[in-house]
């Protein structure tokens, strides 16, 4: 049997550091019986999945799948609550049905990975908190930061930074952040060789084979009832793979993203929010997106709401690489949509127009309903690989998600923290998709969520 590939010795000294941190942490916190406090617990999610016809970013069409996804996280925190640390490991295997090229490629366990750990020194100089270490982050609405680690599919979201979160009152808070992204983890991982004798799967974390480093601010201000508002700056540096045998050669891009949010309330049930960024970089690029949506949301009842929004990014005729071409920043999830997003190669959304209409209700206590249809457009006519330009409209869009919380559901404190999902979508193509890649694109999931 070959002998697996040795680890270089920057990696071998990260991984020894991290853990040698982490067992220096465990110690501490056991060092002082009054202050130590240690709490714990595991949350489960288990899916299964059906595609039919799903796009790929090359036009074409996957095969059909359907397949089950088990993810299990048990975390630890350790410490008194303003000097403490939490961790978090984390596994996820598929069982697939179809196709049959990939029934053996994820089998139990697959890889156990560290998920989450950081430390989080809180109230630094009485407004000050630090979180540092491996850590899941977002901001506002997700479109700018929200996944480090975009390519394995919700199996993790985290990154690797420094977080420092400065409280100026309840109402006004300002990050200011140093993320890196590796194109693998270089933290210590447990994995086994599956049945046919292959290697642990291996994932590409952002799907180029490529680090990424990032820098940015981002201000919160909802001192203003009427009308809160976000400012943000994001610097990265994507760098090209260094092992081209294995992996992609990757990008070097270099950009920046400054933009704004407003979420205006009108009224008591009407509501707004405007998002809009731009983006610069080497090679001359310019993008932008933006976002504007109006809400009107009932108080009572069933508490039913409807939503009319659009949201755009710029493109270019050379698809993802053009200089106008929005490039994501660390936001690449299927968020979008899971009929939607494999169209774009690792969820790098670009050159798209979404105007929609999504509504929703609460159907009993325990229960709600959301629907959302609008048609997906290409603005700017991009080139088909075969010759000529493909079209502009890349299909109609519609998506249908209900949920049910098992705890009020049930009254039983054991459920409190289970959800049961079903989740449809379906995606009409259009003229963006050559004739004979046009049959329409389907995903059905049932999902049972569990927190404990």
């Amino acid at each position: 049997m070959k002998k697996p590939e040795k680890q270089p010795a920057g990696r071998r000294q990260l991984g020894l550091a991290a853990a040698t941190f982490f067992a220096a942490t465990v110690a501490w916190g056991a060092t002082n019986e009054a202050e130590r406090v240690v709490k714990a617990g595991a949350d489960l999610r288990l899916r299964y999945d059906v595609t039919q016809g799903l796009p790929t970013n090359t036009r074409g069409e996957a095969p059909h799948s359907d397949y089950a996804r088990i993810r299990i996280r048990p975390w630890i925190d350790i410490g008194p609550e303003n000097w403490g640390l939490y961790a978090r490991l984390a596994d996820e295997f598929r069982y697939y049905r179809r196709p049959e090229s990939k029934k053996r490629k994820q089998r139990f366990p697959d890889v156990v990975f560290i998920d989450n750990l950081y430390r989080r020194p809180k109230g630094l100089f009485d407004f000050l908190d630090l979180r540092i270490g491996r850590q899941d982050m977002s901001f506002g609405s997700r479109r700018i930061i929200s996944d480090g680690t975009g390519s394995d599919g919700s199996r993790s979201a985290y990154f690797d930074a420094v977080r420092l979160t400065a409280h100026f009152d309840d109402a006004r808070t300002l990050d200011a952040f140093a993320l890196f992204c590796a194109h693998d983890d270089w933290l210590p991982t447990l994995g086994k060789e599956h049945e046919n004798g292959k290697k642990p799967h291996r994932y590409d974390m952002n799907g180029y084979g490529q680090d990424e480093l990032g820098a940015g601010l981002y201000y919160q201000d909802r001192s203003n009832t009427s009308l809160g508002w976000d400012l943000y700056y994001v610097a990265k540096q994507e760098i090209r793979g260094h092992k081209a045998k294995y992996r992609s050669e990757g990008r070097n891009v270099q950009t920046h993203t400054a933009g704004f949010r407003l979420l205006p309330q009108f009224t008591e049930t009407l509501s707004g929010e405007l998002e809009g960024a731009a983006q610069a970089g080497e090679d001359g690029l310019l993008a932008g997106q933006g976002y504007a949506g109006l809400t009107y949301k009932a108080k009572h009842g069933a508490k039913p709401y409807l939503t009319g929004a659009v949201w755009g990014l710029t493109g270019d005729a050379d698809g993802d690489r053009g200089s106008h071409a929005w490039h994501a920043v660390f936001n690449r999830e299927t968020g979008l949509g899971e009929a939607v997003a494999p169209m774009y190669n690792k969820y790098d959304y670009t050159n798209l127009l979404y105007p929609h209409l999504a509504a929703g209700c609460k159907t009993g206590d325990a229960a709600s309903l959301k629907v959302q249809a609008g048609p997906l457009f290409a603005p700017v006519s991009e080139h088909r690989a075969a010759g000529g330009d493909a079209g502009n409209y890349r299909g109609l869009y519609a998506h249908l998600r209900y949920e049910i919380k098992l705890g009020r559901l049930t009254g039983s404190d054991w459920l409190k923290g289970g959800a049961l999902s079903f989740q449809g979508e379906y995606l009409g193509k259009g003229n963006y998709f050559d004739e004979g890649d046009r049959n329409p694109a389907l995903f059905g999931r049932v999902q049972l969520a569990w927190k404990f």
